[in-house]
């Protein structure tokens, strides 16, 4: 019996989510003007990823007359609900690989209002593309956003108090070219620690001590 417990976490590929694939060619394909700010929600479209408080808290931007737009990545049995939600949103379909890639780097502020996720892939992916991160403190974002650093994490609750305090967390990125690029930048030299180079690599170092440790045993 060993008492040697190692945890290997997810990590992302940086060869598909990185901020050189902005696209300025992309963005204006979808109506989005160069110096807009776009909010990204990315994910399945279902109501348990948190769509009515990510479409509330569009409401309270929207009657603030905050500067902002809406990208939607991703689809679902919940689409034709969210469109109706969000008046004038982009909704740019699922997205995969490099699309995917260029699609989210693409964004400017990536919004996960959900409190089912697990590890959250798609925060770390948001991460990696230079996206300042405004997310539910709750799950996985919890464990990957570092308060006032490379984003914020909001307390959740009844959606009445929850999206206006998101709200409150998003208008600063929005109005803010230099916190929303700054925050951004601190959130893709994070995600460096989850390359699969790195990540492979202490599994690897993981299996060599435990047989070098092995070896000295015998």
């Amino acid at each position: 019996m060993h008492d040697d417990i190692s945890i290997w976490s997810r990590g992302v590929d940086r060869t598909v989510f990185d901020p050189s694939k902005r696209d300025l060619e992309w963005r204006r394909a979808h109506g989005l003007a160069d110096d807009d700010v776009a909010i990204v929600f990315l994910g399945r479209l279902v109501m348990e990823k948190g769509l009515d408080v990510f479409a509330e808290t569009i409401v309270q931007l929207r009657k603030r007359q905050v500067p902002h737009k809406v990208l939607v990545i991703g689809d679902g049995p919940a689409r034709g609900w969210f469109e109706k939600a969000l008046p004038g949103g982009i909704f740019a379909g699922f997205k995969t690989g490099k699309e995917l890639g260029q699609a989210l780097a693409s964004g400017d502020i990536f919004f996960n209002p959900s409190i089912t996720e697990t590890f959250g892939n798609v925060t770390l992916e948001a991460m990696a593309c230079g996206l300042p991160v405004v997310a539910a403190g709750a799950t996985g974002a919890a464990s990957l956003v570092k308060e006032g650093e490379t984003g914020r994490l909001v307390a959740p609750g009844r959606p009445e108090v929850f999206a206006p305090a998101c709200a409150d967390a998003l208008a600063p990125y929005c109005l803010d070219d230099a916190l929303r690029l700054a925050h951004g930048a601190n959130g893709e030299r994070a995600a460096r620690a989850y390359s699969w180079d790195v990540i492979n690599q202490a599994v690897v170092d993981t299996y060599l001590r435990l047989l070098e440790a092995r070896r000295a045993a015998r």
